[in-house]
């Protein structure tokens, strides 16, 4: 018989995923327990089957790569501001070239997706722009 924690131990923790889907999948291991100790054998293997599949899709879907474009299509910003965010270390890069188009992890964007704080400044944006092209 295959307990839920067997389960967790063969596909690994829920590391690198969001804190809202690994604290889902933690409730959901929790429930197989409790399904296993009234002997519901079969629902917690299916249930278990639909959760290792759900934890390697959502690590497969962040891991992909994205352009600034696409990054900035996904967030609601502006390119410029996802290229700042790579060039003071706020997003990591996935550059295979120091020269090459900037590459973002899909699950590193959760990071800018948070609130903005504070407004938005054109004029010191615009200046940071052209204090950049001067060098």
């Amino acid at each position: 018989m295959m307990r839920p924690s067997d389960a967790v131990n063969d596909a690994g923790n829920s590391a690198g995923l969001p804190a809202w889907l690994a604290t889902f999948i933690q409730d959901a291991e929790r429930e197989n327990e409790t399904l296993s100790e009234n002997g519901a054998t079969h629902a917690v293997a299916a249930r278990v089957a639909l959760l290792n599949r759900l934890r390697a899709s959502a690590k497969e879907y962040l891991d992909t790569e994205v352009t600034v474009e696409e990054a900035a299509a996904l967030l609601g910003r502006h390119p410029e501001t996802i290229r700042r965010a790579v060039r003071n270390g706020s997003l990591p890069d996935g550059r295979a070239k120091a020269r090459g188009n900037i590459r973002i992890r899909r699950g590193a964007l959760e990071k800018l997706a948070a609130p903005r704080r504070g407004t938005y400044d054109p004029i010191a944006d615009a200046q940071d722009i052209a204090q950049r092209r001067s060098k």
